[in-house]
């Protein structure tokens, strides 16, 4: 009898539900309840585990370093290079692009880029 994959594609990748995710029981690990009215930044602290903010800086580099490594011919690395040659945007803030948060993530660590 033969088992078939699970994930027939990416066998590799679970999906992102299975993902672990910091904090995710960390109140009831805690035993501190809704009605206690404590912030998440400072459940955090309590367990000194990194703020999601730092986390998500943390997977910004990292897919920024994995951009980085590519062949320049791969589409990722054209999307983040390409410019839009037609198009318009909104006339309000301009959303930020991965190419802003990215700097500015590399401003944060004092990261030298050449």
């Amino acid at each position: 009898m033969r088992l078939k994959a699970r994930y027939t594609v990416q066998s590799c990748c679970p999906p992102s539900y299975s993902e672990p995710r910091p904090g995710r029981h960390l109140r009831s690990i805690i035993r501190i309840t809704w009605m206690d009215k404590v912030t998440n930044k400072d459940i955090f602290e309590r367990t000194g585990l990194p703020s999601m903010k730092e986390l998500l800086i943390r997977k910004n580099l990292r897919w920024t370093g994995h951009l980085m490594k590519i062949s320049p011919d791969r589409l990722p690395k054209q999307i983040l290079y390409s410019h839009l040659s037609s198009g318009h945007r909104k006339r309000e803030r301009p959303r930020l692009r991965f190419k802003d948060t990215s700097k500015k993530n590399l401003k944060l660590r004092d990261i030298k880029t050449d």
